[in-house]
């Protein structure tokens, strides 16, 4: 696959340059073609050159927000085109999109993005793959049971496989892909899956009945039921009295609550112990689909990084089953909406239990304004404040020896005046017409110029 330059900002503090990937030439590894990680001193990734490389991040570069009626009169005068439709417009908006990129230090297309705009004809910097094997996201109002897949059944080996051979194989080759991701924050835990009266989306959402409890309900035949009965009986030793004690049931062994279809759709949340047997059957679902999903990439694809789901660290998602998922995946790939001072625990947590690179994949800090009323993040009163907390957490993560990613959401306004927005918006860089937000970008660009000094602790 061709070249094309990497567009990141090339004035950084501190000794040494930049490769066409992003990486900082002052600490060198090995070079393998591919990005990697490695640890010395702090966790690094690896550029394809050999060269010490920390990912920042962009989201949402969805053309529609460009070609909206509002502003569509506006890009046309900036991208100097007579219209936004055809390859013309794709052309200008990823030109428009590097120089952006250029300009506020950003090195890395973020998994929320429209890919077929940056990487046509060809990658031009680093980006992120999504791949997504089961379709059970949080934003989503509407998830119907049947999208809590049988991970155990030979069908979803199929599966993964097929989507692996669509998406991976053709990017194996390419020095320019960072890693795959799955499911944008996907519902796993109790918390996850619980009714919620207000939702991204702004209705209110019905509960979910999440994976153990799908399962759990699945016919005799299914390989998921036969996996979760052989979960049970181990954590009850055998003893079907015990467990019926626990479920208030009859069952006369554990082979008649396998016949058993349909025998418990709720969950009891004030009884302790059925909730830890959900748990401890949930982690044995995601290892069951984590590790089907990363070998069916790694038959087509063994030389990029897994990063597996980007979970869900505003509940208590990633806490439950990091032990588990970090098993898999070469990075520790989340998302929460906080401050510093809020993320900081839980990344002393998730450090302390597992040894492996962070990043948090999707967050910033927004503010509300007359086309913005309900803004989605963290809302500060004002802009300096809002770049006040971009800067804290910016220097204060990428402080830390495991962490080596933040993924910034989004880069232009998602405001109501989007017809797709209406209930819920985004704040970006920049406003809806493409006029950056001075405070904003001028402190990233103080934050990326220092970027690898930071990390290096020389700031």
């Amino acid at each position: 696959m061709a070249a094309v330059c990497h567009p990141f900002v090339r004035r950084i503090s501190g000794s040494g340059e930049l490769d066409r990937f992003g990486g900082w030439s002052g600490k060198r590894f090995q070079a393998t073609g591919f990005f990697r990680v490695e640890k010395e001193d702090r966790w690094w990734l690896v550029s394809p050159e050999g060269n010490a490389f920390l990912s920042f991040g962009i989201n949402h570069l969805h053309p529609d927000l460009w070609n909206q009626d509002y502003n569509r009169d506006a890009w046309k005068a900036r991208l100097d085109l007579e219209s936004l439709s055809g390859p013309g417009f794709r052309e200008a908006l990823k030109t428009w999109f590097l120089q952006t990129c250029r300009e506020f230090g950003f090195n890395t297309v973020g998994v929320h993005t429209s890919l077929g705009i940056v990487n046509t004809p060809q990658p031009s910097m680093p980006y992120m793959q999504p791949i997504r094997f089961v379709d059970i996201p949080h934003w989503k109002t509407e998830i119907p049971d049947e999208n809590f897949v049988d991970v155990f059944a030979d069908e979803f080996a199929r599966s993964c496989d097929r989507m692996a051979a669509q998406f991976a194989a053709p990017a194996r080759d390419d020095p320019f892909l960072l890693g795959y991701a799955m499911t944008d924050c996907p519902l796993l835990t109790e918390e996850d899956c619980r009714e919620r009266p207000d939702v991204i989306g702004g209705a209110r959402r019905k509960s979910r009945i999440g994976w153990p409890r799908r399962l759990r309900n699945l016919d005799g035949k299914a390989p998921g039921k036969m996996a979760y009965v052989e979960t049970v009986r181990d954590l009850y030793r055998g003893n079907i009295r015990e467990f019926n004690a626990t479920y208030g049931t009859r069952f006369n062994s554990f082979d008649t609550l396998g016949a058993a279809a349909n025998w418990r759709p709720g969950t009891d949340l004030s009884n302790g112990t059925e909730t830890r047997d959900n748990v401890e059957f949930l982690k044995r679902v995601v290892a069951k689909y984590y590790q089907t999903a990363r070998d069916a990439i790694r038959r087509h694809d063994p030389n990029h990084l897994f990063f597996g789901d980007k979970i869900n660290a505003n509940t208590d998602t990633l806490d439950t089953v990091l032990p588990v998922t970090s098993q898999f995946t070469d990075i520790v790939f989340y998302q929460m909406y906080a401050r510093y001072e809020v993320q900081r625990p839980g990344l002393d947590r998730w450090s302390g239990l597992v040894d492996k690179p962070v990043v948090n994949g999707d967050s910033a800090y927004t503010m509300i304004t007359d086309s913005m009323p309900r803004p989605f993040g963290p809302v500060a009163d004002s802009l300096e404040q809002r770049a006040g907390w971009t800067v804290e957490f910016f220097r204060s993560a990428f402080s830390r020896p495991e962490f080596v990613g933040w993924h910034y959401c989004g880069l232009i306004d998602a405001s109501n005046r989007v017809p797709r927005k209406q209930d819920r918006q985004h704040s970006g860089l920049l406003d809806g017409y493409g006029e950056p937000y001075p405070l904003l970008k001028e402190a990233l660009e103080e934050c990326t110029a220092k970027l690898y000094q930071l990390a290096s602790g020389r700031s």
